[in-house]
């Protein structure tokens, strides 16, 4: 008996495309997921240009608005913020509408942190709609932040003025009152503050005149972090303690000392920052600090680029006196320290400074 034949079952032929053909397919927003793998496409924009093709720009500008309330659900505020600026392009002729637009734009601002243009949409909805209470509220928030308490507190009173039982600008106007005492007791400290330091720079600059010390106020000062916050001082006995930046040329390296008793000599100011048992690392000769007899200190002459050698057995108070010493502005007294054991470098100052 002739057995049957099974009719073979024959697979359909898959499509082969190449990559860039692949590529151009999948891209067509037939197989997108999200707007955002639409976005581009020649497909897609044509589609979305239809939506905003009619002839009404009420319509239009609705559309926009729709499309903006969208991407700020989404937490994407800068595309809401050029939808809505698409439906105030429109120009539609509905003028709440407009006024809404120029709010939402000005939310999607906001929260974009976009705080002075947030305002200015807010300010253009007013303009347009003085009854919007929502352009009123968003424009107070935005104020806040940008710490302009006296025109939040203004537009606040100008809103409530259109709706006086209004819950949420009543509570901004307290934030705003508060907020403008806060920065007015701020701005009379700071005043206060600085009334007291001029006082206090007068006093100094008056007591070093006295004892003919010269302050060229010309030259700026210093300049160096270490500064910051460090003044001269009198103590009970009006003895100065100044602040003393000590320089070593050779290196480029600085030490300071923010407290220097007028009664101490140059050397012992010294011994505070040079000494054998802890060199600095840049002195690995130990040329600074073996023997002070090896040291030489200069400050520079008033007179400009004359350096004024200082035995280190003068006490600042003597070094003060010195012709040719002057302090800056910031009032630090600045020493050149060199060392004689360091022979190449100490004949090259030599040969370069006028003494």
């Amino acid at each position: 008996m002739a057995s049957e034949t099974q009719p073979t079952e024959i697979e359909p032929r898959k499509p082969t495309f190449t990559p860039e053909e692949e590529k151009e397919i999948f891209s067509h927003p037939f197989f997108a997921k999200t707007t955002e793998d639409m976005e581009g496409h020649p497909a897609y924009e044509a589609l979305r240009a239809l939506k905003y093709e009619s002839e009404d720009p009420d319509a239009n500008a609705e559309a926009y608005k729709e499309e903006g309330n969208y991407y700020v659900k989404r937490k994407e505020y800068e595309k809401a913020v050029l939808a809505y600026s698409g439906g105030i392009n429109a120009e539609p002729l509905d003028k709440k509408l407009l006024a809404i637009l120029y709010t939402n734009r000005g939310i999607a601002n906001g929260l974009w942190k976009n705080y002075g243009s947030s305002v200015k949409d807010c300010k253009s909805a007013i303009k347009i709609n003085p009854t919007h209470i929502k352009a009123y509220i968003q424009a107070v928030k935005s104020l806040l932040i940008l710490s302009k308490a006296s025109e939040a507190l203004e537009m606040c009173e100008t809103g409530l003025q259109v709706d006086p039982e209004n819950a949420t600008l009543t509570e901004l106007k307290q934030k705003a009152s508060d907020l403008k005492a806060s920065l007015e007791a701020q701005i009379e400290k700071r005043k206060n503050e600085k009334a007291e330091q001029i006082g206090k720079l007068t006093n100094v600059f008056d007591n070093l005149k006295k004892r003919n010390i010269t302050i060229d106020f010309k030259q700026p000062p210093m300049g160096l972090p270490e500064h910051a916050g460090v003044q001269i001082s009198f103590d009970a006995m009006n003895l100065i303690h100044w602040p003393v930046l000590i320089v070593y040329p050779e290196f480029g390296q600085t030490d300071f000392i923010q407290d220097v008793g007028e009664f101490l000599t140059v050397r012992e100011c010294l011994k505070h920052v040079l000494t054998p048992e802890n060199p600095p690392p840049w002195d690995g000769e130990k040329n600074y600090t073996s023997d002070m007899k090896d040291l030489e200190v200069y400050f520079e002459s008033i007179e400009g680029g004359k350096m004024i050698k200082v035995p280190i057995a003068r006490t600042i108070t003597e070094l003060t006196r010195c012709s040719g010493f002057y302090v800056r502005r910031d009032l630090v007294i600045s020493l050149l320290v060199v060392s004689k054991r360091s022979k190449n470098f100490y004949k090259k100052w030599l040969e370069e400074i006028e003494v």
